[in-house]
């Protein structure tokens, strides 16, 4: 089976691309308080937070393939 790269962002539009950069700023805006959060809670430094949430995002923009799947971290991965 071959790996295909990019599979969610297909088909593009550009007609669509404006309303999903706005949505991928209002989770950013939501997900990345709540990662700091996190992390204060654990006790460990706040860059692993950010790690916790931009990793997973840049895996799954490559790897992934549904468009509905909304992808942040959460209590137990930020931890």
């Amino acid at each position: 089976m071959p790996v295909r790269f990019f599979e969610g962002l297909r088909p593009f539009s550009w007609k669509g691309a404006m309303r999903d950069a706005l949505a991928g700023v209002t989770l950013a805006s939501m997900n990345t308080p709540q990662v700091l959060g996190y992390t204060r809670i654990a006790g460990t430094p706040v860059v692993t937070g950010l790690y916790a949430v931009l990793l997973p995002l840049v895996v799954f923009t490559v790897f992934g393939s549904s468009r509905h799947l909304v992808v942040s971290a959460d209590s137990a991965t930020a931890t």
